[in-house]
């Protein structure tokens, strides 16, 4: 007898694939389910303890007033990102450039994904230009400027490098910097609009000025008496009078007598 055809509406009642899947590994999948949980705990457990780490790091941040202190800081909670944030506060508490510049390099080079970073290559990028390092500067400068970190600050840096550029003399490199800057909408653009307006002032002619005659001395006048003064009548000198004299008897012409013979 032949097999008659099987009716397209008749159904199979057997398991599933995805109950003969489960059936065949459900040891397998009950030791992954293990372990998706030990991971879940396991994370949790990495979180509030990273968490709990953290606030104790912060707590002793916040107590530390001193060099000492902050070493501390950075030994004890050596994964935090507190570590980091008071290696930076070392570097404010530096007096001397060389120092200072110490301090900065450990804490550029030893956390180089903190936040701070940017801002602090800057800082040691000045700090180089005004001891005359211009060469430390400008390789301060372009790390500052590659940094991920940094958008905000690299049109600084930029004005930073045609100051550089300015001191060596090269100023068309200088303006064409400055005016890039000065024509962007970055918050430095007033400050590199004025360092073009120095750079394109002119030195002043300066005029020598005549020289003014010295006056020559007038004549001191006596003071006239004021009316306050008293009035000193002086007698003029008339000549006194001389005692009257008998007039002179004057001979005269007449013929004496003669005498009688």
């Amino acid at each position: 007898m032949e097999d008659s055809p099987t009716p397209i509406a008749e159904l199979e009642h057997g398991p599933s694939k995805f109950e003969e899947f489960l059936e065949n590994n459900q040891k397998k999948l009950m030791i992954l389910a293990s372990l998706i949980f030990l991971g879940v705990l396991a994370y949790v457990f990495m979180t509030g303890l990273a968490k709990k780490n953290a606030t104790e790091a912060g707590e002793a941040f916040m107590l530390a007033t001193d060099e000492d202190s902050l070493n501390k800081v950075i030994t004890d909670y050596s994964s935090s990102q507190t570590a980091g944030t008071a290696a930076m506060a070392i570097s404010e508490l530096r007096t001397t450039d060389d120092d200072r510049i110490a301090a900065l390099d450990h804490f550029i080079s030893n956390y180089p994904e903190h936040p701070g970073v940017p801002a602090k290559l800057l800082e040691l990028a000045l700090i180089h230009i005004n001891a005359g390092n211009n060469a430390d500067a400008e390789d301060t400068l372009k790390s500052l400027i590659s940094n991920d970190q940094s958008d905000y600050l690299a049109p600084r840096a930029n004005i930073a490098l045609a100051d550089i550029a300015v001191s060596n003399n090269q100023l068309e490199k200088a303006k064409q910097i400055y005016t890039d800057i000065k024509n962007s909408e970055s918050r430095f653009n007033n400050v590199a609009a004025e360092r073009l307006l120095y750079l394109n002032a002119k030195e002043p002619v300066i005029v020598k000025q005549a020289p003014v005659p010295t006056p020559s001395p007038t004549p001191t006048l006596p003071t006239p008496p004021t009316s306050s003064d008293p009035i000193q009548i002086v007698p003029s000198a008339t000549p006194s009078a001389s005692p009257t004299t008998a007039p002179a008897v004057i001979p005269t012409t007449e013929e004496a007598p003669k005498s009688e013979l």
